[in-house]
Parts: structure tokens; C-alpha cells; sequence
């Protein structure tokens, strides 16, 4: 959900939890950019709130790293580099391939809620609305993890869903991203044919060979982007 001042009610709900969406939607929709300074003076004329439900949304992102508060400096958003993007598709690799280990059986449901997340995938591609594609993409590995029926395992995943997002902002411009979401498309596909299968080895492969090709491809998307953060991205 994203914060509209005016537009959404605190009535009867946890008002630092809803700033807290907001403010995590500035990061990754880069409203805020990386290195921006943060006022909270600021937030509370715009939602209208006083200042203690934004500080207590700042805390949280600080513990999500996605703010760096510097004492007597100010709050600023936390710069997160191509490195930081290749670091994270690392620990994801171990995250789904350690969920992959840990399948019993294919739950029931499974592959029905993997093939309509790709049905949904391609209608984003379709679209070019590459914000509910970045949602889509992450339920679609989410289903992942979550096969495996470890609860904790699950909140580590959860724990880096923003950065993942933020990782997918990193490409150059439109062109470029719509070229990697055809070729995720794909991949995706060949993950749901592995499951299908039950095969594990396939399964681990498919996984692998997916995210590694992220690796591979994204220093190629953002070879331009240094500097300048005026390119559109997805």
C-alpha cells in the first residue's frame, strides 16, 4: 500500500506501521534517493501526524538498514550499491536452495499458485507495470522458501524483501528492464517445469541457474548508472 497524505485513514489502525509502509515505499520506489537526508519536521506537515509515529518508522527502517540515522547529523536514506545487489542474490541463493533441501513433498496448491503468478508476471510484462511486477516477482520465490514449512527460515527471507525490491530499482532504463523480465519469465517457467518434475537436483539447478544469471546480467543493466539517478527504473 502506498501512503497518499489525505488519501488513507489512521483511524483505528497502528499508525507507525502505516508510516512505516510509506516511508519504505518512498526508498523503493526512489521518491527518496540514496544518501537523501530524511526530516521529520517535514513528514508530520505532510501526513498530517505528529512526529513520534514517523521517529518510531525511522527506528524500524534503521534495524531494516534501509535508513542510517547519524546522531546530531540528521536521518538519510542508506545508499545501496550494484555490490550491495550482487551481495543480496548470494544470500538468496543459499536461502532457496537451503528451502529446496528441506522439501518433503511438494506442498498441494503449489505449482497451481506458481503458474498463476506467472500468468500475472506476464500481464505486468504486457503492461510495462513493472512496480506490481517487483510485488509478483517476489511472491513468486517467496512460494520457495515457504514450501519448505520452516516458519523461521521464512522471516530471514522476509527480512531482505525490501532489499530485494530495491535491487530490482538498480536497471538502467525501461528497454533494458523489459528485457530482463522476458528472459525472468522464462527462467521462472523452467523453475515451475523443475517442481513439476519433484525433481530436487532440478529444482536446486533451475533456482541456480536463475539467480547466477541475475548476477551475471546486472552489472550490464547498470554500467551507466553511476551518477545519475534521472534514467527511469523499474
Amino acid at each position: 500500500m502506498v501512503f497518499e497524505p489525505g488519501k488513507i485513514s489512521f483511524e483505528h489502525q497502528n499508525t507507525s506501521d502505516k508510516v512505516l509502509i510509506a516511508l519504505q515505499n518512498k526508498i523503493i520506489a526512489r521518491e527518496w534517493k540514496p544518501n537523501q537526508r530524511i526530516f521529520t519536521e517535514e513528514l508530520s506537515k505532510e501526513f498530517n501526524i505528529s512526529q513520534t509515529p514517523i521517529r518510531e518508522a525511522l527506528y524500524k527502517l534503521e534495524g531494516m538498514n534501509l535508513v542510517t540515522i547519524k546522531p546530531r547529523k540528521g536521518i538519510y536514506v542508506t545508499s545501496f550499491s550494484e555490490q550491495d545487489a550482487l551481495n543480496l542474490l548470494e544470500i538468496r541463493m543459499v536461502l532457496e536452495n537451503l528451502a529446496i533441501q528441506k522439501i518433503s513433498a511438494i506442498p498441494e496448491g503449489l505449482i497451481e499458485e506458481m503458474k498463476d503468478n506467472l500468468r500475472l508476471f506476464k500481464e505486468t510484462i504486457k503492461r510495462g507495470d513493472f512496480a506490481a511486477n517487483n510485488e509478483i516477482d517476489g511472491a513468486f520465490h517467496l512460494l520457495i522458501i515457504e514450501a519448505c514449512g520452516n516458519k523461521q527460515l521464512s522471516r530471514v527471507y522476509q527480512s531482505l524483501y525490501s532489499h530485494m525490491k530495491i535491487q530490482r530499482l538498480l536497471y538502467q532504463n525501461e528497454k533494458k528492464a523489459l528485457q530482463e523480465l522476458h528472459i525472468v519469465d522464462e527462467e521462472h517457467l523452467r523453475i515451475i517445469q523443475a517442481f513439476e518434475k519433484e525433481d530436487k537436483k532440478e529444482m536446486r539447478n533451475s533456482v541456480r541457474n536463475h539467480l547466477n544469471n541475475l548476477k551475471r546480467r546486472l552489472p550490464k543493466n547498470v554500467e551507466n548508472r553511476k551518477g545519475s539517478d534521472e534514467n527511469k527504473n523499474i
